[in-house]
């Protein structure tokens, strides 16, 4: 059921997050968050199964454009040397709601039916818009900048700027598809590969443990790599090499989490293995290059290409283990040593690609020795670029 979520997801990422440069970043959330929140009602309704297949797909097309868009709304309020963090609280907040309201809503399924479980939650969706209409802004500026930006003709665009996108967007897939792997694959990895019964704590701290622990380090290495940007003002010293930092630990514990045989060991790689998870910060190199008048349409298109795993990694998983037949353990071990090799190579490619304006015009200085006078001036765009 979990890739149904995701049939209409990166279509609706690509128009209403570009449809938000038009109108703003309030109306489309609300607009969303609306969408939602029926939805869920409409879904107390529902007593067929065809029925109920709709509105699973609806919900992803309501959800699909909510990171971008979000995205778009949270850059123009962060400043250049805190975006990272503040997009990675963003993030958090998908993975916070799981966490605070699954207990309550579990219960409330058992005490009084699944149903009750939606209507609540359309509850609290269209509690959230009322709030949003009345405290949520949009940025100052962003309003005139939209009239005056998307009046202009577009300037062509270079390569160099396309870089960062297109590197950080690959990066972004290989991550996503670490994730989907576990959304979807977990449990049954679990209890058929390592032979442990739902009871068995190191169960429970396996489907629940790596979303904790990958959601403190989006906090952490977000604040992290804004804190080595304020030091360096260097994007590739902060951002892109924290990144490729997490992505080797995650594909090597991806790697090691189906190869030891110990349960302890299996745990620790287990867990740090979502680590590499670093959308924020992808997403934080992805606005240094979006001008404003696509600060929807970009990240959105970022959205889509990511989020695909969420369709493609269940399939593939599926396909390998039915491939390896009774030995499902050696499916499960393909499965996870492709999610590791993914995370590596995009890695690589990330670092070797992507390279913000500062550094590239940096490196062009030092090669070719240029004049003082040069210097001054390339150290003036740098000041530029940076503040």
């Amino acid at each position: 059921m979990s890739e149904i979520l995701f049939l209409l997801y990166p279509l609706s990422s690509v128009f209403v997050t570009g449809w938000s440069d038009r109108i703003g970043t309030k109306t489309v959330l609300a607009l969303l968050a609306t969408s939602w929140a029926i939805v869920q009602v409409a879904t107390v309704f529902v007593f067929a199964f065809l029925a109920l297949l709709i509105t699973r797909i609806l919900l992803g097309a309501g959800e699909g454009p909510s990171y971008g868009t979000s995205v778009s709304a949270a850059t123009p309020w962060l400043p250049g040397d805190r975006r990272a963090f503040g997009l990675a609280i963003v993030t958090f907040g998908s993975a916070i709601g799981p966490t605070l309201l699954a207990p309550p809503l579990t219960f409330l399924i058992v005490v009084v039916g699944w149903r009750s479980a939606f209507a609540l939650l359309g509850g609290i969706g269209l509690l959230w818009v009322i709030i949003w209409l009345l405290v949520g802004r949009e940025y100052p500026e962003t309003k005139r900048m939209l009239v005056d930006e998307t009046q202009e003709k577009p300037p062509k665009s270079r390569w160099a700027d396309i870089r960062p996108v297109l590197f950080s967007t690959l990066a972004g897939f290989a991550s996503f598809w670490a994730l989907a792997l576990y959304l979807s694959w977990n449990p049954v990895y679990l209890v058929t590969a390592r032979q442990l019964k739902l009871s068995d704590p190191f169960y429970l701290v396996g489907i629940t443990l790596p979303y904790v622990v990958g959601g403190i380090a989006l906090l952490g290495f977000g604040a992290f790599a804004d804190r080595v940007f304020r030091k360096t003002r260097s994007h590739r010293r902060s951002y892109i090499y924290t990144v490729i930092a997490l992505f080797i630990v995650s594909a090597v514990c991806l790697y090691l989490s189906v190869s030891v045989p110990s349960a302890l060991s299996f745990v620790i790689f287990f867990t740090l293995a979502l680590i590499g998870v670093t959308i924020p910060i992808l997403s934080t190199i992805i606005t240094l290059v979006t001008p404003t008048a696509h600060r929807g349409a970009i990240p959105g298109t970022f959205v889509v290409v990511s989020t695909l795993p969420g369709l493609l990694a269940p399939l593939v998983t599926g396909l390998l283990i039915q491939a390896a037949g009774r030995d499902v353990a050696s499916g499960f071990y393909h499965t996870y040593l492709l999610a590791s090799l993914l995370v590596l190579i995009s890695g690589i490619a990330f670092l070797a690609f992507t390279m913000p304006d500062d550094e590239r015009h940096v490196e062009k200085v030092s090669r070719g020795a240029a004049h003082v006078h040069s210097l001054c001036e390339v150290r003036c765009v740098l000041v530029g670029v940076t503040a």
